[in-house]
């Protein structure tokens, strides 16, 4: 065996080896990118989106309803998109058991519900909805009360997992989750 083709031989071999390692550099990001999403629904939480952190419970006084903005990640496919919703909060007592989430979106047609603490009532703007002082339905069209949504108490601060509910229908049908 001649120099010359014992030379070729190991130049060969490394170009191969390094043509490999340039390749697996390519493929594991791509298919780290194809595998996330399958990756996320498996370890995603059960209904809906994950809780989400709405301030300490000393934000909220007693008997009073609190509009709270909260900020979630939805997850589609490959994409996040961060969204904002809005939720009523009131704290009667002590703990988990003297407090109330509901959405703000009425159940008639999804526009924002305004808090009126002069006449202890809830009203939809857009189309004459009324709901008294718990969120439940007492006049106009929508077909049930306002939709009371999951929180924990972690800490002495309030978590929301936000969730939507199909619109114009009287039974609370969740759309996501």
């Amino acid at each position: 065996m001649s120099s010359s083709a014992g030379r070729r031989r190991f130049l060969s071999f490394c170009t191969s080896g390094l043509l490999s390692l340039l390749g697996l550099l390519v493929a594991i990001p791509v298919v780290r990118y194809l595998w996330a999403p399958l990756r996320g629904r498996e370890g995603a939480e059960g209904a809906g989106s994950p809780f989400v952190d709405v301030g300490p419970l000393t934000d909220f006084p007693r008997g009073e309803w609190r509009l709270r903005l909260l900020e979630a990640v939805q997850q589609d496919g490959w994409k996040q998109t961060r969204v904002r919703h809005s939720v009523w909060v009131r704290r009667e007592g002590e703990g988990e058991r003297g407090i109330a989430v509901l959405s703000s979106l009425c159940p008639h047609l999804g526009c924002p519900v305004n808090w009126h603490p002069d006449q202890s009532r809830f009203d939809c703007p857009c189309h004459g909805g009324v709901f008294d002082a718990n969120g439940r339905q007492t006049a106009g069209p929508p077909p049930r009360s306002m939709d009371p949504l999951d929180f924990q108490v972690r800490a002495g601060r309030l978590w929301v997992r936000w969730q939507e509910f199909r619109i114009g229908v009287a039974e609370h049908v969740p759309v996501n989750g």
